[in-house]
């Protein structure tokens, strides 16, 4: 049932365009394409986000880092003097290092939804803005349509139509204003 909708739907259109072709010449022939990740990466605000990301990440795999050497030098220490103690220091220490690897590791996870989360919402307002700013030169300058790149599947398309650097040019000084 979707399906044929879906087929009638794409036979409708195509016959508008073939039937109606004074109204197809009126509309402009311009295509372009935008690389967002690109426009994201390169723009200034990105940038900045990108380095308050590497920051983050870096804090956490320091304390991570520390964290994972204390454990390793208690299990270093068992190993030493492991013969040495009597069986309940020795289950202790042993169950003390489980408990550490534990939280160890739920501290990793932890980490990698934080960094996750704030990536989200440094990303989320920049896209936004960056739409934003796509619509506007696209209406500014008379394209028909503006794909993206990355998820509109284009398998071809010359230089000419990518308009990515408009667009961070556009938005590093629409940020600057």
């Amino acid at each position: 049932m979707i399906l044929r909708w879906i087929n009638g739907g794409i036979i409708a259109l195509l016959a508008s365009l073939v039937l109606c072709p004074a109204a197809w010449a009126e509309t402009t022939d311009k295509i372009g394409f935008v690389d967002m990740q690109r426009a994201l990466n390169e723009s200034s605000r990105g940038k900045a986000a990108l380095e308050r990301l590497r920051g983050m990440m870096d804090l956490k795999k320091d304390e991570l880092q520390k964290e994972k050497e204390l454990i390793d030098m208690k299990k270093d220490e068992l190993d030493k003097q492991g013969l040495l103690l009597n069986e309940s220091t020795r289950r202790e220490r042993e169950e003390e290092i489980r408990r550490m690897e534990r939280d160890h590791n739920r501290k990793f996870s932890d980490s990698k939804e934080e960094l996750s989360r704030e990536e989200a919402k440094y990303t989320e307002g920049i896209r936004f803005d960056l739409l934003k700013i796509v619509e506007e030169l696209g209406k500014e300058t008379g394209y028909l349509l503006i794909l993206e790149k990355q998820f509109s599947a284009i398998l071809y398309a010359p230089e000419s139509i990518d308009l990515t650097g408009s667009v961070i040019k556009r938005y590093d000084a629409w940020e600057n204003r």
